[in-house]
């Protein structure tokens, strides 16, 4: 492998892969096949799950052949691949929940995402028997506290009681829905603070979103540390995110190199 232009110089530090923290989730709409490949030229060693959202895509235009192609490609680069999570929703309205899973293993995705952040909350009971079911087929399972429409209140103790329990579940990780966070990092920012105590946040996805994803990642970073895993990044925002959490982007204030250390809880 070659080295780094500036090899001479130490990099703020990133684990190798395969990661359980500083994790970057990405999530793009469906990219064509080669712009999919000019991002991870640049970008690859930073990306650990790529999530394709474009959800009508996936129902009727992106083939299987096209989808299997591109779960390839980012394959080839180490970076694994799963669905969004509205088609497990229609999935679930639609009573379809097993088809869609065996679909989702055909296909060749890494795993599934369990959201119920439109549709009405799952019973327990059948929340945990398809965790089981995903997870029997050979796939990890991501899960999602919150909702998109914040119509229900955000109970902080329940939520991380949730969390801990998906993880003894063996839930991979547990997204934290982008509208809620914005909704709490204003109002409510020690809701937050009780959810990162389950693990230390290493089940966590903090997902960015679309509205201010590098500003709610400077919050977040100062706030939780250089280790906090990110979710829904756009392929615009993966380079400038990276770059944030591990302290060498002027919206932080470039702390790696005044030495000032992240994270206060």
């Amino acid at each position: 492998m070659d080295h780094a232009a500036f090899g001479l110089l130490t990099p703020p530090p990133l684990a190798p892969k395969p990661r359980a923290t500083g994790m970057m989730l990405m999530s793009e709409v469906g990219i064509p096949l080669r712009q999919t490949e000019d991002l991870l030229e640049i970008a690859a060693s930073i990306i650990d799950y790529a999530k394709i959202t474009d959800h009508l895509g996936l129902m009727e235009r992106l083939s299987a052949a096209w989808i299997r192609r591109k779960i390839a490609l980012y394959n080839a680069y180490d970076v694994k691949v799963v669905p969004g999570g509205i088609p497990f929703q229609v999935a679930v309205v639609q009573g379809k929940v097993p088809d869609f899973f065996k679909a989702v293993r055909d296909l060749g995705f890494a795993g599934v995402e369990m959201s119920e952040d439109v549709i009405e909350p799952l019973a327990a009971s059948q929340r945990e028997e398809w965790i089981a079911l995903a997870r029997g087929m050979g796939l990890s399972v991501m899960t999602e506290m919150g909702r998109k429409n914040v119509d229900v209140k955000f109970d902080a103790e329940s939520i991380a009681r949730q969390v801990a329990h998906d993880v003894k579940l063996g839930v991979s990780k547990i997204y934290i829905e982008s509208a809620e966070i914005q909704h709490l990092v204003k109002d409510d920012p020690g809701a937050l603070d009780r959810l990162f105590q389950v693990d230390g946040g290493k089940a966590l996805l903090f997902e960015l979103g679309l509205n201010s994803p590098q500003e709610k990642a400077v919050w977040l970073t100062e706030r939780y540390g250089p280790q906090i895993n990110f979710a829904s990044v756009s392929p615009q925002d993966v380079v400038a995110v990276d770059a944030i959490r591990r302290g060498l982007h002027r919206k932080g204030g470039f702390p790696y190199i005044f030495g000032k250390r992240a994270g206060k809880h």
